[in-house]
């Protein structure tokens, strides 16, 4: 550890507005601790089973599997594990790890855990596995017995919603045991104070106590970052990113998350059941614009609608349409389009889409498709979108772990999540293709090697791009300001991964 308090934290104070933290943010900040304003994690909710901490950023509690920075599963409290038939799965436990009240861990603690979690998030359905399907083989070895095969378990079990949590973990009695580098040392609410945990079976954090806030307003997250009550602030607003790379006593990161924005069509409601319109939408799209405008820089194009974070996303191969104005309105003078207003279906509660949504209408009137824009309540959007009742829905999806073929499936096959209703009610969906697509879904779900999965899901992704199934807007990226004499920290594409071990002060 090395000098603390900056030049600017002690001259600052003034000047922005801080009086409006009071109460917000700590006042413990000194010059043995480091403070993150971090947002309000977006699942919301109760998180008794993990003693009140929120998963997401704390490091408390630890998965069997990881996610890589290429977001594949790798080894974490797991080293090794094997399908040994359809629907089995055998995990090597590491031994020598300890939890935080000292006691070993041990392939009984993993069941317990994996009993607790499943019934409480009632994940049966997301990872496949009945709170009784996970058993101890021996001391060190777990088996899951999977209700159907289910190849990408693996990868599904290393959100952090499946860190293994210890059984003294009381949320009433703000107990939290994990076996990850912090341990719980206080909790206010939402609000937590780490400290290392001296014992971690792989590294100790640098610095001497951590305190997660939850500042909710990120334009009070950069001003607390430009004042006093913040060495870090995550997820500033777009507007003030460039303000702290140009000032000296701040600094960022950034990095693309596995997340994109696209426009869902509906390929089986008139008119944009007609490929030559839908090719037309996508030729009069500037993603150049909307990043620059909309996303005011932060973010990238989009060509596909996988990030190329996903290690199967073919963003590279695919064609990038436009924007080609006169070659769209040619599309549109071969199509049937008589003149119909297309309806584009926005989520009300996100801050980008009525903007993304404006500057689509205005290209697509300058290609002489008329538009209007439909905005509904968060909870009542997706049953709006799955019931085909858009012409385009902006929507935004990707992994916080490292299983992203759900994506796919629940996207593009007939019986995902996005197509099944009308399917089965009405035997067509949303942006399903049909049998030929579905059983590449199937095919590539069931594989294991990257290359072979990257080949038959990219052949999805061709399908649904140069069918103009999907309009690709742009990839999300998020970025942390920090004080410029920190070390900065470790971005993961799945932001909420954020590793704040190596955080510390450093040599002025």
């Amino acid at each position: 550890m090395t000098g603390r308090y900056s030049r600017r934290h002690v001259l600052a104070g003034v000047g922005v507005g801080l009086s409006t933290l009071a109460g917000c943010l700590s006042d413990s900040m000194d010059d043995e601790s480091i403070t993150v304003a971090r947002p309000r994690s977006s699942q919301d909710g109760e998180w008794s089973v993990y003693g009140g901490v929120i998963p997401y950023y704390t490091r408390v509690f630890e998965p069997l599997v990881g996610t890589s920075d290429e977001m594949e599963p790798e080894p974490l409290l797991a080293t090794e594990w094997e399908q040994t038939d359809e629907t089995t799965w055998r995990f090597d436990i590491r031994e020598g790890v300890t939890f935080h009240n000292g006691a070993e861990l041990s392939a009984e603690d993993v069941v317990a855990s994996f009993e607790e979690t499943i019934d409480y998030h009632d994940a049966t359905g997301w990872i496949n596995v009945e709170p009784d399907g996970v058993s101890a083989v021996d001391e060190y070895t777990v088996e899951f017995e999977t209700v159907e095969p289910f190849p990408t378990l693996p990868g599904t079990i290393s959100h952090n919603y499946f860190g293994v949590v210890h059984s003294e973990t009381d949320a009433d009695g703000d107990t939290a045991v994990g076996t990850g580098p912090f341990r719980l040392e206080e909790r206010a609410g939402d609000d937590v104070t780490l400290v290392p945990y001296e014992d971690h079976w792989d590294v100790v954090p640098a610095g001497d106590e951590l305190h997660l806030e939850v500042v909710d307003d990120p334009t009070t997250r950069v001003q607390a970052l430009e004042g006093t009550d913040a060495n870090v602030a995550l997820e500033p607003p777009r507007s003030a990113v460039s303000g702290l790379e140009d000032a000296e006593e701040t600094a960022t990161e950034r990095q693309l998350t596995p997340r994109t924005c696209f426009g869902a069509v509906n390929i089986y409601e008139e008119p944009t059941d007609d490929e030559s319109l839908r090719r037309a939408l996508a030729y009069a799209i500037d993603q150049d614009e909307l990043v620059e405008s909309v996303l005011e820089g932060v973010g990238e194009p989009a060509r596909g609608p996988i990030s190329p974070e996903i290690p199967f996303a073919i963003h590279d191969d695919l064609p990038a349409f436009g924007p080609d104005l006169e070659h769209a309105r040619d599309l549109v003078e071969d199509s049937e389009y008589d003149g119909e207003t297309l309806s584009i279906l926005i989520d009300g509660a996100e801050p980008d889409d009525r903007n993304v949504a404006e500057i689509l209408q205005d290209r697509f009137d300058e290609i002489g498709v008329d538009s209007e824009i439909t905005s509904v309540e968060s909870a009542a959007f997706m049953e709006t979108f799955t019931d085909g009742e858009a012409h385009v829905s902006i929507v935004t999806l990707g992994s916080n772990s490292a299983a992203a073929d759900y994506l796919v499936r629940a996207m593009f096959h007939s019986e995902g999540s996005d197509n099944q209703q009308l399917y089965e009610e009405e035997g067509t969906g949303v942006m399903n293709l049909g049998s030929d697509v579905d059983a590449l879904i199937e095919d590539g779900y069931q594989t294991d090697g990257l290359e072979e999965k990257r080949e038959i899901y990219g052949e999805v992704q061709e399908r649904v791009v140069e069918g103009g199934v999907v309009l690709p807007l742009y990839y999300l990226e998020y970025v942390v300001g920090y004080e410029s004499d920190l070390s900065p920290p470790t971005l993961h594409p799945v932001s909420a991964m954020t590793d704040f071990t190596e955080l510390e002060h450093t040599d002025e």
